[in-house]
Order: structure tokens, then C-alpha cells, then sequence
């Protein structure tokens, strides 16, 4: 219309007020074209409404200032959703609905999946254990149902299994998932030729998932024909040579020293205390008094060298504290002569702790010892030397956060409600309850804090 009217004013005969007159309508016209530019016709498009169901987390995104999308057209309809969540078992439904006609349709998984697992389950493996030696050389590592609130039943739970690979071999063991947590951990004994005397070498870790057998055990034998087809990987693990023992020495006077091992030790466990005397130690006589509370007790006393020094051990029980005197006599000549500095093994003291004692939670338990023998130091009679032994029925070797999800997108500048995610913080102790097949039960399932929130704001 604007194009007529700009076409008729052109061919206007020219009268007295021609050129006033044809400047006032050019005008006019002019402001009407931009008025025609500004205001399109609104875009026609089916009227159709697009829903998605079984979704716990989406949004409808969409650009700011163009609705419907620009593909919509009179016999199509476009909308983009975005899902929070993985959906391993039960897929999203969209619906889309143009009264009185309605259809829906299942949506497909992720084409973004690089590795299709006969068990479609969103699985994270965390590797208990950087490195390992002979005398540990168990390899562990928890496997974790991601994205889950609930499992449905340990019937549809699947096995994780898990492949070690070593210049010397491989090893295989597989768990089955817990319907508790949805998790389970498998410790794998490395055979002993694969670690070096004099070297560190590396052990590559991966998993399989696979449906679970029938029977108790819930995991088939599996073995060298799944370490290679749709392994994921874990991570690597350190084979270190045997570690030298940990202890820590203290002096308890100029000639006698005590070694204690510089490690926790757990209800029940046996353990002993070294005493060294120097190469020029002459009493013929030492006496040793030890105190320790309820809960400890001093099991034996034994020599290092049986021809040279004999022990005898007496008890005194207290209210509160037991004494141990262990009284030592020289009763042959000592061994070869060598630098008078040197120290040399001595005595043996073995102590025990009750069950039970550390009550759940990690205490100390102080021992007081105190040193007599002719020819000390005056001043040195009256020094006390107190250690404190940790005690703990748990030797926890990691804290193994277990969340529902890995990834936060914060949604509250839409929704205006903070976003967070639950995490269950499990400690994995040293050792586990052995169950068939040599994968350990889960033995983590006593959660520290069940509720730590990260809170985006």
C-alpha cells in the first residue's frame, strides 16, 4: 500500500502550492513506510503444545525475543529442552497435544554415548589405592550408581568387573551393586611376581559392566575374553617395592633407647616395643617400670640376645593404671666388640589391646615408661617418657564422596531456589569382610556425614 501512494504523488500535476503540498504528502509517507517496516504481521505457526514427561529436571530454553522458534512454521512445531539429568533406565516422554488430537514418543538415549554398555547404567569408578606393596597388594576400587534415588531391586543391578593389566599378566575381579547404595568395591590381590625388588612398576585398571548371573554370588567367572571389549578405564596403580617398617626411636636416657612402630594399631592387634642399649652399656642390672591405663597390657618380655640377658616380668594391677616391672639380668658375656656408639637390640616388649577399646572412634593410649640401673644419672632416675599409641578399629585409607551428581547447573537465577546436591562422605578402610569369589562386600556403608551440601548461590 505504501508503494500505491508513493506512486500517485510522483505523477501530481504541479499547480501554486504544488511543490509545498508534494513535500507535506512525502512526508507523510515517509512516516508511514517506517510505521510498515516496524510493525510485521505476526508469524503463523501450528498452535500445538509440546510437554516432556518423566523428566525430573528440564527446561524449556528459547531466545530471548523470538517465540515461537524461527523453524516453526503452520505444520510444524520446534522446542528445545534442557535435561540436568542422564536417563540410564527410564527414558523421558514428550507429548505433544493440538486438541482434540494427541501423540507422544519416547526419547532416544544420548547419541554422544562413546562406549554402549550391555547394562545401560551410569557407573563412576573411584580407585581406593594410588600405589600398593607386597605386603598390601590389594588394588581397590568402589563403583557408584550415579543419578539414582532409589535401585529398583537387586534382580536388575548389574557386575562391575574389573580388569588389571601388567607387563607379568592380568587379574580379574567383579562385584555385584548393593540395592542399599547401589554400590559395591572390589579388592583384587595383585599376584606377588608382579612386584619388583629394587623397582616401581604400573598396573593400568579398567572395568566392564555386565548383567548379573544367577546364584548367591551374582557375577559369573568372566575373565581374559571382557579385559579388552568396552573397557573403561579407572586409572593406573603404583607396585612399590616392600616398604621399609614404621617406627620412630626415642631416647630414654644417654645409653638405652626405645623403638615403637609409628603406626595405629587396632583392637585386638599385638605389637611390640624395641628397647637398644649402646655397645658400651656395663650395668649387670636394668629395671623396667611401665604404666599403662585399663585397656592395654604388657603380654611379654622377651630378650634380644637369650645368652647374655634374661627377663623377668611382674604385674601390679591399680584402680585405674597396671604396672609391668620387667627386671634384667646379665648372665654372659656380651658379642663382639664394635664401636661403642652403636646401638644394639636389646629387649622386646609385647603389648596387646583390649577389643573393643577405641569404642568406634580413634583414641590414644599413653605408656609411661621409666628407666633404673646402677651407675645412671641421678637427674636421669626420675625421667618419665610418656607415648601415646593411637588405637582405631578402622585403618581409613580414603574418603570416598558419593553423589548423586557430578555436575551442578545453576538454575536459581530462573527459579529463585538455591541448587544443591546431596553427598554421602564414605570412609574406606584397609580391609573389608571377604566374600566369594575374592571381591570384598561393600565394607564402607557407615557414612561419616549422610547430608554435606554444596551450596551455589
Amino acid at each position: 500500500m505504501c508503494a500505491r501512494m508513493a506512486g500517485r504523488l510522483a505523477a501530481a500535476p504541479r499547480g501554486p502550492c504544488g511543490p509545498w503540498l508534494c513535500l507535506l504528502l512525502a512526508l507523510a509517507l515517509d512516516v508511514g513506510r517506517v510505521d510498515c517496516d516496524q510493525e510485521p504481521l505476526a508469524p503463523i505457526y501450528l498452535p500445538a503444545a509440546l510437554e516432556l514427561l518423566d523428566a525430573p529436571e528440564h527446561f524449556r530454553v528459547q531466545q530471548v525475543g523470538h517465540y515461537p522458534p524461527a523453524n516453526s512454521s503452520l505444520g510444524s512445531r520446534s522446542e528445545t529442552f534442557l535435561l540436568l539429568q542422564p536417563w540410564p533406565r527410564a527414558q523421558p516422554l514428550l507429548l505433544a497435544s493440538y486438541p482434540p488430537f494427541a501423540t507422544q514418543q519416547v526419547v532416544p538415549p544420548r547419541v554422544s554415548e562413546s562406549h554402549p554398555q550391555p547394562v545401560q547404567w551410569d557407573v563412576r569408578a573411584v580407585s581406593v589405592e594410588a600405589a600398593v606393596t607386597p605386603a598390601e597388594p590389594h588394588a581397590r576400587v568402589l563403583f557408584h550408581l550415579k543419578g539414582q534415588d532409589g535401585p529398583p531391586g537387586s534382580s536388575s543391578l548389574p557386575c562391575a568387573r574389573l580388569h588389571a593389566a601388567h607387563p607379568a599378566g592380568t587379574a580379574h575381579r567383579a562385584c555385584r551393586f548393593q540395592p542399599s547404595l547401589g554400590a559395591c568395591v572390589v579388592e583384587l590381590e595383585l599376584p606377588s611376581h608382579w612386584f619388583s625388588q629394587d623397582s616401581t612398576t604400573r598396573a593400568e585398571l579398567a572395568y566392564t559392566l555386565e548383567p548379573a548371573a544367577e546364584g548367591p554370588g551374582g557375577c559369573g567367572p568372566g575373565g581374559e575374553e571382557g579385559a579388552g571389549q568396552q573397557a573403561l578405564p579407572v586409572g593406573s596403580v603404583e607396585l612399590r617395592p616392600a616398604d621399609p617398617p614404621q617406627h620412630r626411636e626415642v631416647p630414654l636416657d644417654e645409653a638405652v633407647t626405645l623403638r615403637v612402630p609409628d603406626v595405629p594399631v587396632r583392637p585386638g592387634q599385638v605389637f611390640s616395643a624395641t628397647l637398644l642399649l649402646q655397645r658400651n652399656f656395663t650395668a649387670s642390672v636394668l629395671t623396667l617400670r611401665i604404666k599403662v591405663k585399663k585397656g592395654l597390657h604388657v603380654t611379654a618380655a622377651r630378650p634380644a640376645q637369650p645368652t647374655v640377658w634374661t627377663a623377668r616380668l611382674d604385674r601390679f594391677k591399680g584402680s585405674k593404671h597396671h604396672t609391668t616391672l620387667i627386671t634384667c639380668h646379665r648372665s654372659g658375656p656380651a658379642g663382639p666388640e664394635s664401636s661403642p656408639l652403636e646401638l644394639s637390640k636389646f629387649l622386646w616388649v609385647d603389648f596387646l589391646v583390649d577389643n573393643g577399646t577405641s569404642g568406634g572412634v580413634a583414641v590414644t593410649r599413653p605408656v609411661t615408661w621409666q628407666l633404673e640401673y646402677p651407675g645412671q644419672a641421678p637427674d636421669a632416675e626420675k625421667d618419665k617418657m610418656v607415648w601415646e599409641i593411637l588405637v582405631s578399629e578402622r585403618d581409613i585409607r580414603a574418603l570416598v564422596p558419593l553423589a548423586k551428581a557430578e555436575e551442578l547447573v545453576n538454575t536459581a537465577p530462573l527459579t529463585g531456589v538455591p541448587r544443591h546436591v546431596p553427598v554421602r562422605l564414605c570412609p574406606a578402610p584397609c580391609h573389608g569382610p571377604r566374600s566369594r569369589g575374592g571381591a570384598h562386600a561393600p565394607y564402607l556403608w557407615e557414612p561419616l556425614h549422610p547430608n554435606v551440601g554444596y551450596r551455589i548461590n
